[in-house]
C-alpha cells in the first residue's frame, strides 16, 4: 500500500526541521546551478497565484486560549507527494493513542514521471474567523513551473487546518523550490522546501 499514515505530531517536527520560513536573501538549490527564487519573487508569484478547485479541507478543534499578543494564526508545515484520495484524514492512523492525528499522503519531495502530485499546507487557528487564501508556486530560478491557490472560509477559530491540492505533473525536469503561504485577513506566513521533478 502505497499510502502511509504518519502521525502528525512526528511530521510537523519532521518537516519543520527540514523547511523553513523565508524573508532573507535565498540561498542556491544543492546540486543546483540555478539560484533559487528570490523570497520577493516566490511572494509575488503566490500572491497572484489562480484560484483552482478539487482540494480537500481537514479541521481540527483544540482546546485553544491564546494568550495576549498571540498572532491569529501560524503555519505548521508544507507538505507534497503522490496523490491519492482519502488523504488527509483526521483520527485515522491506526494504533494512535488520541484522536489528534493526521493521516496523508506519503512525503516525497522527488516528483515522479507520470503522477498527479498532492500539494499540502497546515495551519494553526489560534483566534481567526474569516477568509483564508492558501497559495503554492513551484519555481527554478526565474521560471514559474506552477501555482495555485485555494480559498477557505473559517467559521470558528481553535484548531488546525490542513488542505491538499493535487496536480497534474508540469513539463519539467530538474531542480525546483516549492513555497506555501497562509493569507488569513492580514496575517501571512510562509514556508519553502526543495523539489526535483525527475
Amino acid at each position: 500500500m502505497f499510502a502511509r499514515c504518519i502521525l502528525f505530531t512526528v511530521l510537523v517536527i519532521g518537516i519543520v526541521a527540514c523547511s523553513g520560513g523565508y524573508g532573507g536573501s535565498a540561498t542556491p538549490l544543492a546540486g543546483s546551478a540555478r539560484a533559487a527564487p528570490t523570497a520577493s519573487s516566490l511572494d509575488a508569484i503566490l500572491d497572484s497565484a489562480p484560484e483552482v478547485s478539487g482540494g480537500r479541507e481537514v479541521f481540527k478543534r483544540l482546546p485553544i486560549h491564546p494568550n495576549a499578543g498571540s498572532p491569529p494564526i501560524l503555519i505548521n508545515f508544507l507538505a507534497n507527494g503522490p496523490n491519492q484520495g482519502g488523504v488527509p484524514c483526521i483520527n485515522c492512523v491506526n494504533g494512535a493513542s488520541t484522536s489528534d492525528n493526521v493521516g496523508m499522503t506519503g512525503p516525497s519531495s522527488y516528483v515522479l514521471s507520470n503522477f498527479v502530485w498532492q500539494y499540502a499546507l497546515s495551519f494553526t487557528d489560534i483566534s481567526y474567523k474569516g477568509k483564508c487564501k492558501l497559495s503554492w508556486a513551484i519555481a527554478a530560478g526565474q521560471k514559474t513551473i506552477d501555482s495555485f491557490s485555494a480559498s477557505l472560509n473559517l467559521t470558528s477559530a481553535g484548531g488546525f487546518v490542513l488542505y491538499a491540492v493535487a496536480r497534474p505533473r508540469p513539463k519539467y525536469s530538474g531542480a525546483a523550490t516549492l513555497a506555501g503561504k497562509v493569507t488569513c485577513g492580514k496575517t501571512a506566513q510562509s514556508l519553502k522546501a526543495p523539489l526535483q521533478f525527475e
